[in-house]
């Protein structure tokens, strides 16, 4: 039995269950998802490719294979032209060429995945805070409060007034377990990360508000931007396993200067423009983006300081 064959007797079973197959002779090959004839590999109604509702095992292994290659080509030459060429992975995706990349929002959950992955399992530096505490190094460093200091606090509430009251006991409360206070700030990092991206697409339609592009367009930017900003910090992850303090700065400076000249020749390359320009509109837009980063970070930490 053949491949229409047995798609149509499977049709047919598949009507006891409410499906109706179809009748008319032209869906010789009948679509197993939703009935429609398929001419070629896909069908034209839903986009489902031509396969056979029960394979073989050499069969099941070829679509397999073939969907597993088909997928890392794609994400191979989507990052090799993301990192190579700033910009012409928007530029692609603009121009409707989007069959050969991987789609800009996928880019970046693959790459945020990527660091945040790392970041958990790689090497932690740690500091020592005032009372000698071991203090995990990083953008949110929370130390041990001392006996005294958690009593001030306390004092200091109860002479307050019912708000700074309320917020100086659940301060009190989050200091007194300050590794699981830091932990859960941090993990609130990558939401926060990625309310930020569709806020920095708005702040580069406005500085590029001249270039009447819609905001999907500045949207696709900033995702493919932001992907190129977790690659990064994933290569700033070797910092960590550096002894000296000097070196380790030494490699932060050699990766992100050259992170912040990629993101003026990804937007010159999307928006055209001079470099001076270029560098003048960028430079608003990121500034605006880290205040933004900032005070969504102190939010999130009161929010979460009120939890306790």
């Amino acid at each position: 039995m053949t491949i229409p064959e047995r798609r149509t007797a499977a049709l047919r079973r598949a009507g006891d269950g409410g499906f109706t197959p179809p009748t008319s002779v032209a869906a010789s090959n009948p679509c197993l998802n939703c009935g429609t004839n398929i001419q070629l590999s896909y069908c034209p109604e839903c986009g489902q490719r031509d396969i056979d509702e029960d394979p073989n095992l050499r069969e099941f292994v070829h679509e397999l294979a073939e969907e597993f290659l088909h997928w890392d080509g794609k994400l191979a030459t989507t990052f090799r032209t993301l990192v190579t060429k700033p910009g012409a992975l928007t530029v692609e995706y603009l121009a409707g060429r989007r069959m050969r990349y991987v789609s800009p929002l996928r880019v970046y959950l693959t790459c945020s995945v990527l660091f945040f992955f790392l970041g958990a399992i790689a090497p932690k530096p740690f500091v020592l805070d005032r009372s000698g505490h071991q203090v995990e190094r990083g953008i949110v460093q929370i130390g041990q409060a001392s006996p005294k200091d958690l009593a001030d606090i306390d004092s200091q509430a109860r002479a307050s007034t019912l708000l700074k009251r309320i917020w100086l006991t659940h301060l009190a409360r989050s200091l007194r377990e300050p590794d699981h206070l830091q932990r859960t700030t941090l993990s609130a990092i990558p939401k926060a990360m990625f309310v930020l991206v569709p806020l920095f697409a708005a702040l580069i339609g406005v500085m590029y508000r001249d270039r009447r592009r819609k905001y999907p367009q500045h949207l696709a930017f900033a995702l493919h931007v932001h992907a190129a900003l977790f690659l990064a910090l994933t290569v700033l992850l070797v910092g960590r396993f550096m002894q000296s303090a000097a070196a380790s700065t030494f490699y932060q400076v050699a990766v992100l200067v050259p992170l912040a000249v990629y993101v003026v020749r990804a937007a010159r390359t999307v928006y055209q423009g001079t470099t001076a320009q270029t560098i003048w509109r960028v430079s608003v837009a990121c500034t605006m983006y880290f205040v933004a980063f900032v005070a969504l970070l102190v939010l999130l930490f009161g929010l979460i300081v009120l939890s306790y």
